[in-house]
């Protein structure tokens, strides 16, 4: 069946389909037909003889230190596309990734913290790269920094979310800790810098790639915004009267990226592609009196759910899972010592697996 069968749901319901249709709707008669497009289709057999003897089932290809997925790209991408890619830690290592496959990162930027105001001190930080300052935590930051860098957020040029303390010093929770707490001043003139250096990148950039990260959130009651990061023990002290953390839902974050995809229609028509997907990364604490594992399940479900509902009905937006593909690994070959960092092999394959299926030059 040319285009398979998503191809063909997606002909069937274009973007036009209300709220109250489902995703996808197959017919029986397609549902047939399915079964000999996709080998992929079972987890495992009913009968132990021929499960040994299948190796396309699920139950063959996960929990390897390279697990394999069928992926069914929407699009293919040249390999000379520009890149903006906005999401937690995980988004780093994929930037870097992409950058090994000879994609130009345009947020693969360590050099915009050589040099003060953003000057990271290795020091303070071992180990850290000095752009984790960009990380996006949660969905609705994100969309609050496209808007930002698009010069379209008034609030945040004049310094919405930053806290001053009596001494001097201010902290910025729109974007992360990694740099020293500095005066208001430079805090603003912080932003300024990561503005005019990202805005006009983000402007030329046709292939955007977000990574979704948490649904447990700090909140500003009086700004009406969600922070990027967790306040620190002075924050909640001064300001802790006004702070909250939400369990948020799958509506926020719909909502938020509904809104982010309309800025880039503004900015470049219908002449860009967005690759979402949700970071294997886990949450380092829940506050919500939670097991930290319950809340990351649900974080991680919510997200998930966000990225298909988000990709389902447009062209130029694909969901890539690279999720999967971590969560379903030997988590002897998955994790770092911490269980929570993905290790730099898996990383590897995944992006070989991104390669493979999207990349037009290089298309296995």
């Amino acid at each position: 069946m040319k285009g398979g069968l998503l191809g063909m749901m997606r002909r069937l319901f274009p973007a036009s389909a209300s709220a109250k249709e489902p995703l996808l709707r197959v017919s029986a008669g397609a549902v047939r037909e399915s079964r000999r497009d996709n080998p992929f289709d079972t987890w495992a057999s009913r009968s132990r003889s021929a499960n040994a003897a299948d190796t396309t089932l699920a139950c063959h290809r996960l929990w390897q230190p390279k697990p394999d997925l069928m992926i069914r790209p929407k699009f293919r991408i040249p390999g000379t596309a520009g890149v903006f890619a906005s999401g937690s830690c995980f988004a780093r290592e994929v930037e870097e990734a992409l950058a090994t496959l000879g994609f130009e990162v345009s947020t693969l930027c360590d050099e915009l913290f050589k040099t003060e105001p953003l000057l990271h001190d290795a020091a303070a930080h071992p180990g850290l790269r000095p752009r984790s300052y960009l990380n996006r935590y949660n969905t609705m930051s994100m969309r609050d920094e496209f808007a930002h860098l698009l010069g379209a957020d008034p609030e945040l040029e004049a310094g919405v979310l930053i806290y001053p303390f009596e001494r001097g010093a201010a902290a910025d929770l729109h974007y992360s800790q990694s740099l020293r707490q500095a005066d208001p001043a430079t805090t603003l003139a912080r932003r300024k810098c990561v503005r005019e250096f990202l805005g006009p990148r983000l402007r030329q950039c046709r292939l955007i790639v977000l990574t979704l990260g948490m649904a447990e959130c700090w909140y500003d009651d009086r700004a009406g915004r969600y922070l990027n990061n967790t306040p620190g023990p002075r924050v909640l002290a001064e300001f802790g009267d006004h702070l909250s953390v939400h369990l948020t839902r799958f509506e926020d974050h719909i909502r938020a990226l509904e809104s982010l995809y309309k800025m880039l229609q503004r900015v470049h028509g219908e002449d860009f592609k967005v690759v979402i997907t949700v970071s294997p990364v886990p949450l380092e604490r829940s506050f919500l009196g939670r097991d930290v594992v319950l809340a990351n399940t649900y974080s991680k479900s919510v997200l998930r759910a966000v990225a298909e509902e988000f990709a389902a009905f447009r062209d130029n937006v694909d969901y890539f899972p690279s999720f999967e593909l971590v969560s379903f690994a030997a988590p002897s070959d998955a994790w770092e010592w911490d269980s929570r960092h993905v290790r730099p092999a898996l990383v590897d394959h995944i992006m070989s697996r991104f390669r493979s299926h999207y990349l037009e030059a290089s298309a296995d």
